[in-house]
């Protein structure tokens, strides 16, 4: 029997929080690695500051990741896109959830999994969906 060999393209189906902004080339919200840190410090504040990320960190450092049951809610999302120098990954959703599960990892020990949305917006994903149908 032939050995089986792991292609180290394979898109990974979960993530640790600190595996995740290593595979991140791009970000909707601002250049990386800077924005981690931002979105860490805002997911630090007390929930009740009411500002956009708060509370998260304390809330995944509580109660571990939790996956959103509401079909409509933003999920951490990674859209490929073409480039000049190969494939961008980009970060479109879940900033603030990605950098506290990084934060509480590197803090406690405790490997946080993320489960991984990719988009493809490249030109062979493109391709591939054509004429596709649900």
């Amino acid at each position: 029997m032939p050995k089986q060999v792991v292609n180290p393209n394979q898109f990974k189906l979960f993530m640790t929080g600190t595996e995740w902004q290593a595979h991140v080339t791009h970000s909707t919200d601002g250049p990386v690695p800077e924005l981690w840190d931002q979105k860490e410090a805002a997911s630090r504040l007390p929930y009740s500051s009411g500002e956009h990320g708060s509370g998260t960190y304390d809330s995944i450092k509580e109660h571990g990741w939790q996956n959103r049951t509401n079909y409509n809610e933003k999920h951490p999302t990674i859209i490929l896109e073409d480039s000049s120098s190969g494939v961008r990954k980009v970060q479109s959703e879940g900033h603030h959830r990605v950098a506290a599960a990084a934060a509480v990892e590197r803090e406690t020990g405790r490997a946080e999994f993320i489960p991984t949305r990719y988009v493809d917006n490249t030109a062979a994903g493109k391709r591939a969906r054509k004429g596709y149908k649900l």
